[in-house]
C-alpha cells in the first residue's frame, strides 16, 4: 500500500512538471514585455511627379534640392527701383495632394512674405495646385512674386496659347518665339562653378492674367524666358526686371529617402545632400523623425524642416526634410530615428553612407 502511494506522487509530481513547462508562468501586471505600437504607413500614393530622362532639354527641371536665386537687374541703372533685392526659390520637399504626389517650392523675398508653392509635374504641364503664405514679420501679405514658378503646357511651340484658369477669372498664356537672352550682371554661378551669363535658345512665354486675379508672378501682365535644363531666366514687369543669379545643377545634389536605407551614396565635394523620410508631426501621437547620429566629418548640417501634406492621410502626415552641404572629401554615415511622440519608442531606424569625392 505504502508503495502504492509512492507510484502515485510520483506520477503526480511529473504530471505537474510536464503540465508547467506547458505553459508561461503567470507574471505580475507590469513585468511581461511591453506592448510597442508601430508607426503606420507614411508612403506617398498616387501619380507620381514626372521626370524628364533628358534633365538637359527640360524647360523646368524639378528635383528636391532644385534653387534658382533671382536679382533685380534695375539695380544695374537704377537703384532707387531696386527695392525688391534678391528672390530665392527651392524645391524643399515632396509631399502627399489629392491622388498625386507634389513638389513643395520654398519662395523667399526681400519685400513680400515667404510662400510654399504646390506644383504637381506631369509630361506636358506644370499645375500649380496651391500657395501658402508664410507671413513674416514686416512682409507685405497682398504682394507674391515668383520668378522661378512656372505654369506651362509642354511642349512649347511659336503661337501656342493656353488658358490660365484662376477664381477670379480666366488668364491666358501665349508663346512668342525662342531669343537670346544676356544676363546683365555678366555672370550666373552654380553650386559648385559658374555658367555662362548668355542663353541661346530662350522660350519666351507671355502671360496675362485677370486684373482682378491672383498675383502668382507679381502682377497681371509679364513676360518669362525658359531655357532648357535650366528653367525661368529672366522675368520682367512693369519696371522690374529680374535676372537668373544663382542656381543648382541635378549632379550638384543628392536627395535620399529610405529606399536608399542602408545603401552608399556619391556627393561631389562642395554639393549638398538632401534627406526626405515620411511622418507625422502630431505632437501626442505621431511618429517623427529625428537625425539621432552623425558619423563622420565631411558633411555639415544645416537644417530641419517638416513639410506637412496638402492633403494628409492622416492627421498631420507629411515629409520631414534634412539640409546638409559637403565640406570636404571621405565617408559619412546619417542614421535617422522614427520616434513616437507619446511614448519615446523607436519604431524604425534608417542609415546613409555618403562618400564625398
Amino acid at each position: 500500500m505504502r508503495h502504492s502511494r509512492t507510484v502515485i506522487i510520483i506520477v503526480f509530481l511529473a504530471c505537474t512538471l510536464v503540465l508547467g513547462g506547458c505553459f508561461a508562468p503567470t507574471l505580475p501586471p507590469g513585468d511581461g514585455p511591453s506592448t510597442v505600437l508601430r508607426p503606420g504607413d507614411y508612403d506617398l500614393t498616387g501619380s507620381s511627379n514626372y521626370i524628364s530622362t533628358t534633365s538637359g532639354s527640360d524647360l523646368y527641371p524639378l528635383f528636391v534640392g532644385a534653387r534658382w536665386l533671382y536679382r533685380n537687374a534695375a539695380t544695374f541703372w537704377n537703384p532707387d527701383i531696386a527695392s525688391s533685392g534678391l528672390l530665392e526659390t527651392e524645391v524643399v520637399a515632396i509631399v502627399q495632394a489629392r491622388d498625386t504626389q507634389c513638389y513643395v517650392l520654398q519662395s523667399r523675398y526681400s519685400n513680400g512674405p515667404d510662400e510654399l508653392l504646390y506644383l504637381h509635374r506631369t509630361a506636358n504641364q506644370v499645375q500649380l495646385l496651391a500657395e501658402q503664405p508664410v507671413v513674416a514679420t514686416g512682409a507685405q501679405p497682398d504682394y507674391a512674386l515668383h520668378p522661378g514658378l512656372a505654369i506651362l503646357r509642354l511642349p512649347l511651340a511659336e503661337d501656342k496659347s493656353w488658358p490660365l484658369e484662376t477664381t477670379e477669372g480666366v488668364g491666358q498664356a501665349y508663346v512668342y518665339h525662342t531669343e537670346v537672352v544676356a544676363i546683365e550682371a555678366g555672370v550666373v554661378r552654380t553650386l559648385l562653378g559658374t555658367y555662362s551669363p548668355i542663353f541661346n535658345d530662350a522660350w519666351r512665354v507671355h502671360y496675362e492674367l485677370p486684373a482682378g486675379g491672383p498675383r502668382f508672378y507679381g502682377g497681371p501682365v509679364q513676360f518669362l524666358w525658359y531655357v532648357p535644363g535650366i528653367g525661368v531666366v529672366k522675368h520682367v514687369l512693369n519696371s522690374v526686371n529680374y535676372e537668373l543669379a544663382e542656381f543648382r545643377l541635378p549632379e550638384e545634389v543628392l536627395s535620399l529617402t529610405r529606399h536608399e536605407d542602408g545603401h552608399t551614396s556619391y556627393l561631389p565635394d562642395g554639393g549638398m545632400a538632401f534627406v526626405q523620410l515620411r511622418g507625422d508631426s502630431d505632437p501626442l501621437d505621431g511618429w517623427s523623425w529625428q537625425l539621432s547620429e552623425i558619423d563622420g566629418t565631411s558633411l555639415e548640417f544645416l537644417s530641419e524642416a517638416f513639410y506637412r501634406d496638402l492633403y494628409p492621410v492622416g492627421a498631420s502626415t507629411g515629409t520631414y526634410g534634412y539640409r546638409f552641404r559637403s565640406t570636404a572629401p571621405g565617408a559619412t554615415n546619417l542614421v535617422f530615428e522614427l520616434v513616437h511622440a507619446g511614448t519615446g519608442t523607436v519604431g524604425n531606424r534608417v542609415e546613409f553612407s555618403i562618400v564625398v569625392e
